[in-house]
């Protein structure tokens, strides 16, 4: 699971380039896990790793359990 303090050190965060874009969907977001699972989806469709596809259902589930989900702001 993708947490802020590993990202931060060891994720895709920290191996993206200092002028990289990215961007980030948090667990409050009440679109974030249906965006994951959309993400995943075409991710496998594409030829990703089903790992990698397991592990972001994974994610998108935890986020949908998030406490106070909220629109974007």
């Amino acid at each position: 699971m993708a947490i802020k303090s590993i990202e931060l050190v060891s994720g895709c965060i920290a191996k993206a380039a200092d002028d990289e874009p990215v961007f980030v969907l948090r667990g409050q977001d009440a679109l974030a896990g249906d965006t994951v699972r959309d993400w995943a989806r075409r991710a496998l469709e594409a030829g990703c790793p089903e790992a990698k596809y397991f592990e972001a259902i994974e994610l998108a589930d935890k986020m949908d359990a998030w406490p106070n989900r909220k629109l974007p702001d």
